[in-house]
């Protein structure tokens, strides 16, 4: 079976799993496989948009049942964590909408979150609003990031298979760094 078309048959699937760990690089791979026509702007977003939400709960409910394990099992998340619990007291609306976009402080936001005294009935729709949001600013970004490097350096599908394997590997390589951070 061609790569292309395993990309059509299981793209979304791809997305949604890997999108569990790793965000913005499977999102980009999606946006491109998108302006390409492997895939579908809505349901890349709705698969994105539900790995971040549902990676946001996980960490959320485990800020609220065993965050301050977590944080003392882990000495390097407890430092960024400080930080994290002092923007969460002073904008905890403003936290959930915006840490999606906050690289590197993904999964401290949410635990930190969690050990608020915020209600989960305020944080998960505030949370699923977030990931929708994040998701489309990510697609829509890659798409015209990916408009520019066609127009910049001609077609890329004689690369194209190249291009998402190295992605692929920097996402692996990324979620792995943050797995071992968590």
């Amino acid at each position: 079976m061609h790569p292309s078309q395993l990309l059509q048959d299981y793209g979304y699937y791809a997305v949604f799993f890997a999108g569990l760990l790793e965000g913005e690089t499977i999102l980009l791979l999606g946006s491109y496989a998108v302006h390409q026509g492997y895939l579908k702007m809505l349901p890349l977003i709705a698969c994105g948009a539900s790995a971040a939400f549902l990676s946001d709960q996980f960490y959320f409910f485990l800020g609220r049942r065993k965050g301050a394990q977590v944080l003392a099992r882990h000495p390097a998340l407890e430092r960024r964590a400080a930080r994290a619990f002092a923007f969460v007291q002073r904008r905890p609306i403003a936290t959930v909408l915006l840490m999606r976009f906050a690289w590197g402080l993904r999964i401290v936001f949410p635990v930190a979150l969690g050990m608020s005294p915020m209600r989960p009935a305020v944080y998960v729709p505030l949370s699923a609003a977030a990931s929708v949001l994040w998701a489309a600013v990510v697609c829509y970004g890659g798409v015209a990031v990916s408009g520019a490097l066609h127009r910049l350096f001609g077609s890329l599908r004689p690369y194209e298979h190249w291009l998402i394997v190295g992605a692929a590997l920097v996402g692996l390589v990324v979620a792995i760094r943050h797995l071992r951070m968590a």
